[in-house]
């Protein structure tokens, strides 16, 4: 990006010193800063309405209008080397009466033909240009949506394999629960089997103490 300014600058600069150089020196600074500023302008809002034109149809966003700024910042100064010298070195002699009117007006009407095959050609540079910026966005914000699926798609199977984890660990809570409560009704039981069998013991030992009374009274008798 630094390398494309800076080459947009350098073409500037020599656009600009090709038409102070063909105004010669007998031109005062005053008129030859008015024809550059005024040639310069010309060239921008050529290359401006060629961009417009080509590009109308085309979808414009953010990124592609920095494109059309580099593009017409470029093909300006370019634009300008290709006429605006020739034109400045023809005004000269006519200032200084070397050619006459006619002869300025006929080499500015070739010039001016010259530049409209230029930007004829331009025109179908720029759409050129536009519908391939667009498709490498396309392709682009494409791209980034084939990401997000990705990403939500592992984030889905992540939250199934938590799931699944979870379930895994609350059959195991319930098994071991279940194992538990097992056990407790193992031990209860136990319990009260010992308990039963105490009772029986007590009762039968009852009973035969009963017995034995009985029968030491029958035998005083």
């Amino acid at each position: 990006m630094v390398f494309i300014i800076l080459f947009i600058l350098i073409l500037n600069i020599v656009s600009i010193a090709l038409m102070y150089y063909c105004l010669g020196k007998e031109i005062e600074n005053k008129e030859k800063l008015v024809f550059i500023a005024a040639g310069t302008a010309i060239m921008y809002l050529l290359t401006l309405l060629v961009y417009w034109i080509s590009t109308r149809n085309i979808e414009i966003s953010e990124v592609s209008q920095t494109g059309k700024d580099l593009i017409t910042f470029l093909f300006v100064p370019v634009n300008g080397i290709l006429v605006l010298p020739l034109f400045a070195k023809s005004y000269s002699k006519f200032k200084n009466g070397i050619i006459k009117g006619n002869i300025l007006r006929n080499r500015g009407i070739v010039l001016g033909v010259f530049l409209l095959i230029v930007l004829i050609i331009e025109c179908f540079y720029f759409a050129s240009i536009q519908e391939q910026v667009v498709k490498l966005i396309k392709e682009n914000n494409q791209n980034q949506n084939m990401q997000g699926v990705i990403l939500d798609g592992n984030s889905l199977n992540s939250n199934e394999i938590d799931g699944n984890s979870a379930d895994e660990n609350s059959s195991n809570v319930l098994d071991e629960n279940d194992g538990n409560e097992i056990s407790t009704n193992n031990i209860n039981k136990n319990n009260i089997d010992e308990d039963t069998l105490s009772n029986n013991e007590v009762s039968e030992e009852n009973d035969d103490s009963n017995q034995n009374v009985l029968v030491m009274a029958n035998e005083i008798q």
